[in-house]
Formats: structure tokens, C-alpha cells, sequence
């Protein structure tokens, strides 16, 4: 991890500031962290907030390549305790807002890719992530978002891929990236799923 990013895993975070913080960040991301469904901006509602953290402090350092997101991670943009603060926000953000899905086609075969390929090593069962290893939440995620990031780790052009990540799709057809994408997005919010299995 970069020094910055273990920096800020250190801070506790506060939800109140996090939420006057992310003010900057409503205008793609809109003010309930829900995006936009045809995937332009990705919903961050019930994001881990190691997972948060990560990404901003690797767009600051130009590790991952999002040239949207740089004037808006950087250095006067947002401190470090402002990322801690945002990271535990979004963590604990909800949306009532329907995320955006695919043509559901091919849900199955994205379900049996999912299930059947490395995926579900590390992002899990639900696609409830590793908050511990900062792999992302992918549940519920926009389908437009979900396909074209895999699409820019297939390329080698997101800057910031986990070596395994792009070692498990890098033989996936398009539409094979299509159909998984297609079914994280039906999968139900995370925090959902461990609801219901407490409650069983």
C-alpha cells in the first residue's frame, strides 16, 4: 500500500464531516453516493471504506488512471483526514434508487462464470468484497460501470489492477464480461444479504 493510503487507514473517520466533505463529489456522483445508472459514475453506497481509501489515494498518486477523478483527489481538493471522513460516509450511506442492469440475457452464464471462475475468491459468495484486503463491494454495482471496468483491466488501462484480478478475466469473451456484469448487478446490496442471513 502507498504510504498516503496507510496514512489515512490510520484516521478515524467521522460520518458528519464525511458527509459535509462529499459535497465535492455530489456532482457525479450525486448527493444519495448512488451514481448514475448507465454506469458513467459507480453507485459508492455501502462501499468498504479501505476500499474507498485505496482508490482515492491511488488516483492522487497517479497509480490508478481516472483523469475524471484527479482535479477532485487532489491534494487541494480533499486532506487526508477528509478521505477518512468520506470513506466511513460512504460506507454507511443507502440509496432507495434502482441501480442500473443489463439486458438480462445472460444472467445465468454470468452467475456460472462468477461462481466457476476465480471471482468469487475474493469478492465473495454475495460479492460483498474484503474490506480487510480493500476488494471492492460489487453487488448491486451499475452494469454499465461493472462491464467497462473490467474491460479497462482486460486493456491493462485502469493503472491499479490486482494481478490476480487480470489473471481471471483475461480470457473472457466480451460478451462473457457482459453477462457477469449483467449479473453482479441483479445480486441485492450486500449489507441485504447479511441481514438476511443473521435474521436466519
Amino acid at each position: 500500500p502507498l504510504p498516503e493510503q496507510v496514512e489515512v487507514l490510520r484516521r478515524s473517520g467521522d460520518i458528519t464531516r464525511g458527509r459535509e466533505a462529499f459535497r465535492g463529489c455530489r456532482g457525479c456522483h450525486k448527493a444519495d453516493a448512488a451514481g448514475v445508472t448507465d454506469g458513467t459514475y459507480p453507485r459508492l453506497t455501502g462501499q468498504h471504506a479501505s476500499v474507498v481509501i485505496k482508490q482515492v489515494t491511488e488516483v492522487r498518486a497517479s497509480v490508478r488512471i481516472n483523469p475524471k477523478m484527479e482535479p477532485f483527489s487532489a491534494d487541494h481538493a480533499v486532506s487526508p483526514q477528509e478521505i477518512a471522513d468520506i470513506a466511513v460516509f460512504l460506507e454507511s450511506a443507502e440509496t432507495t434508487r434502482e441501480n442500473g442492469k443489463g439486458e438480462g440475457d445472460f444472467v445465468t452464464k454470468g452467475k456460472k462464470l462468477y461462481e466457476q471462475g476465480k471471482c468469487m475468491k475474493c469478492h465473495g459468495i454475495n460479492g460483498e468484497g474484503k474490506p480487510e484486503k480493500a476488494y471492492p463491494a460489487i453487488a448491486a454495482q451499475h452494469y454499465g460501470y461493472l462491464k467497462r471496468e473490467m474491460d479497462y483491466i482486460q486493456r491493462g488501462v485502469r493503472g491499479n489492477s490486482h494481478p490476480d484480478m487480470v489473471k481471471a478475466i483475461q480470457h473472457y469473451s466480451h460478451r462473457e464480461i457482459e453477462a457477469m456484469a449483467d449479473y453482479l448487478s441483479r445480486l441485492p446490496d450486500y449489507r441485504q444479504s447479511l441481514a438476511e442471513r443473521k435474521a436466519n
